[in-house]
């Protein structure tokens, strides 16, 4: 099912064929004056003369349907529960993909047993028995190529969220991480690709956003979108030109065969924002959000984490957050981080990419655990 945020109405003045409307005849001096006027009203509109007030985003989605690059997702990309899928930003949004090893935790027990009680789950039960184990695991995410050798993503998609640990005489066991102790990132521009090596090149948790550096190659290319600023520019306390809810955005979700097996393919989602802060619903989410987050109605899905979310500005694509993480099908709620903390970092790491061949790690990445798709 696609999603959409209807277009809003265009409200338009015609006049009939047969009638005109009638001016009075002026003066010449209100003649002059009119057009004194109307070179001055042509002059502050060029570019560059005087600065305009940012403009806003849009609540109609119609330019996304118009954009050259998205329209491989169709021609029905407005209609309603209509399924286009494209490779068009394969090299653009990339599959990243985390490999390694960390230490786990786990009940020693006997046979099969199954855990009925968030006690034994959490290894809290009177008398278990708890071993240590290195365990391998994997995690799947998208990112963004913003320059030739910079993508961003979430935070959360560079540490696993749970592991599983085979246990001889026993089902495989999930549970958290203690340690990560080794990792390895691969961005790939299909599921059976070789993949651009990535290393971690600043990571800022508490609002779940990260950069990777990739070596320079032919195979990503960056995101031809401007990333703009989604609060708005102006006055601290009062921003002009920022998201508010009922604006169109849209974001990539993976196509994926029986909802495991990635296709290669992506679908074009289109929602709304339904508010400018994140809305949670009980305490589970409360724990998972931070105030960089705006709430959508996008329907996405575990794995979808990182993958760009567009929203139009003067009618062009601009982006403007990452997918961080959903309620969804349980409720139609998407949260989405804003790009904002990073655009600035991002063109840092850009312009010196350009003057250095020397990794640009900026940070070394802590880790913390998140559970979000």
């Amino acid at each position: 099912m696609l999603l959409q945020s209807r277009p809003a109405a265009q409200t338009t003045r015609t006049l009939s064929p047969r009638c005109r409307r009638l001016t009075p005849q002026r003066s010449w001096p209100q003649t002059v004056g009119a057009a004194v006027m109307l070179l001055l009203s042509l002059a502050w509109s060029v570019p560059g003369v005087a600065a305009a007030d940012p403009a806003g985003f849009s609540q109609d989605c119609a330019g996304f349907a118009q954009d050259a690059l998205l329209q491989p997702f169709g021609p029905g990309l407005l209609a309603p529960q209509t399924e286009q899928h494209s490779t068009a930003l394969a090299t653009m949004v990339p599959r990243l993909a985390l490999r390694g090893t960390a230490l786990a935790t786990y009940e020693r027990r006997q046979g099969r047993q199954p855990v009925t009680t968030l006690e034994g789950i959490f290894g809290l039960a009177h008398g278990a028995r708890r071993e240590i184990i290195e365990t391998p695991f994997t995690q799947e995410a998208r990112a963004v190529v913003l320059s030739r050798h910079i993508l961003a993503t979430v935070a959360h998609a560079l540490t696993p969220d749970a592991v599983e640990v085979q246990v001889a005489h026993q089902i495989r066991v999930q549970t958290v991480p203690l340690r990560v102790t080794s990792t390895t990132m691969m961005a790939r521009t299909a599921p059976d690709a070789l993949g651009v090596p990535a290393q971690v090149a600043h990571i800022n948790a508490p609002y779940d956003l990260a950069l990777l550096q990739a070596d320079e190659n032919r195979h990503l290319q960056p995101l031809p979108y401007p990333a703009v600023l989604s609060y708005g520019t102006g006055d601290l306390e009062k921003p002009v030109g920022g998201l508010r809810a009922g604006d169109c955005v849209a974001t990539l979700m993976t196509v994926r065969i029986d909802q495991q097996h990635d296709s290669g393919q992506d679908r074009l989602v289109l929602g709304k924002v339904l508010a400018k802060v994140p809305v949670a619903t009980n305490s589970l989410t409360q724990t998972k959000l931070n105030v960089n987050m705006f709430t959508t109605d996008l329907a996405v899905q575990p794995g979808d984490s990182g993958a760009p979310v567009l929203a139009l500005q003067a009618g062009k694509p601009v982006l403007v957050g990452l997918v961080s993480a959903t309620m969804y099908p349980t409720a139609a709620f998407t949260y989405v981080t804003r790009i904002d903390p990073l655009i600035a970092l991002a063109e840092a790491l850009r312009q010196a990419g350009t003057h250095h061949t020397e990794p640009l790690l900026a940070q070394h990445p802590v880790f913390t655990h998140r559970e979000q798709p």
